[in-house]
């Protein structure tokens, strides 16, 4: 169903919250740029960077959809003796369609980002994680098509969701907006501690197991941000004051689904920081003392040490089949067994020791 709706001008609030809201937007546009160009330089895409475009498609919808709500009267309080008052009243159905339609599309984005995380821990601990990452995805996925259904029918007729009288039957929206936010801050939880023992069990120094825990942890900045809304759906009120109560759940919804998705990208651009640290390093060595090793015998400049292992995020040229390793001990993988499936670290008990 279309309505006819009339402009209004943005509040300050809300003309604030666009302009942080696409900041984050051309961040996170630039972290799957540089993302999709090392996957492509290297190794290829794979399912995680699928669900990370996906994810990203997904998110940029909500700017559109945001910018809908506030050019129509969101930010303006619902108030008799607005100057805007009847032109709120006719764009409140339309902003309920739009609330309507951002919800589902809420839902399928964070199920995308959660499977394009979940999708990298399958592809680098291929062996450690198999089967815990095939559990919570489908609890995931499960978990999505359960809330789509239940807000595509909260209502009966569905139609009743945009409307102010709602005179059919519906169930409780708030209720159920609440039970999606802490279940939702509850996988993100569990998809943030799965890594955590088989990080913790690679042969690296604790400093690094630490950076890349970090990595991996990131997401729980977006725990945050969900824990902060839950809060503020208590100061909704969707039949009295849609209009004026509503602006900064608008906000946090795009600013949670924008930083999940710097969340899944950043730890994909590590290669370019490794590769930017080795030739800075590489340039200050050649002008150093001119020293051909250094004192724990591996090579000084330019050259990667034996064994290194950095198939599972580093660059990959397709066209020489060189791949992008660090020169000394900062880097956080190892080659840890001799023979290792691309993208996948496993860990070798087994050890045979000669004399010669």
């Amino acid at each position: 169903m279309a309505f006819n709706t009339i402009s209004i001008p943005m509040t300050a609030s809300a003309r604030d919250s666009m302009i942080a809201i696409c900041v984050l937007w051309v961040l996170l546009l630039t972290a799957l740029g540089f993302r999709l160009h090392g996957r492509l330089r290297g190794p290829g895409l794979a399912m995680d960077d699928i669900f990370a475009i996906a994810a990203f498609l997904l998110t940029t919808s909500t700017l559109g959809l945001n910018a809908a709500v506030f050019t129509t009267g969101v930010g303006w309080n619902l108030d008799p003796t607005s100057k805007v008052y009847s032109k709120l009243l006719k764009n409140l159905p339309y902003i309920m369609q739009v609330t309507f339609a951002y919800t589902l599309v809420y839902i399928w984005c964070l199920a995308c980002l959660k499977l394009s995380q979940l999708s990298l821990y399958h592809r680098v601990f291929a062996l450690q994680l198999r089967i815990p990452v095939y559990i919570v995805s489908g609890i995931v996925i499960v978990w999505a098509l359960i809330f789509n259904f239940i807000f595509i029918f909260l209502c009966d007729p569905i139609s009743q969701q945009w409307t102010i009288k709602r005179v059919g039957s519906c169930m409780d929206q708030i209720l159920l907006l609440k039970c999606l936010i802490l279940t939702n801050a509850a996988t993100d939880l569990i998809i943030v501690a799965l890594p955590i023992r088989s990080v913790w069990q690679l042969q690296m120094r604790k400093t690094e197991k630490f950076a890349v825990l970090a990595c991996f942890g990131l997401g729980l900045a977006c725990v945050v941000i969900s824990i902060a809304r839950f809060a503020l759906i208590y100061t909704i009120n969707l039949i009295g004051n849609l209009t004026g109560t509503s602006l900064t759940t608008f906000m946090l919804i795009s600013v949670e689904l924008l930083l999940s998705g710097l969340c899944i990208n950043i730890p994909m651009l590590r290669p370019f920081y490794l590769q930017w640290r080795a030739k800075y390093k590489s340039t200050s060595m050649s002008n150093s003392s001119g020293l051909k090793r250094s004192v724990t015998g591996q090579l000084a400049s330019g050259q990667p040490r034996a064994g290194h292992y950095t198939d599972w995020m580093e660059l990959e040229d397709k066209d020489n089949g060189n791949i992008t390793v660090t020169h000394d001990d900062a880097s956080s993988e190892r080659k840890l067994t001799n023979d290792q499936p691309f993208d996948a670290i496993h860990v070798s008990k087994d050890f045979v020791v000669t004399h010669h």
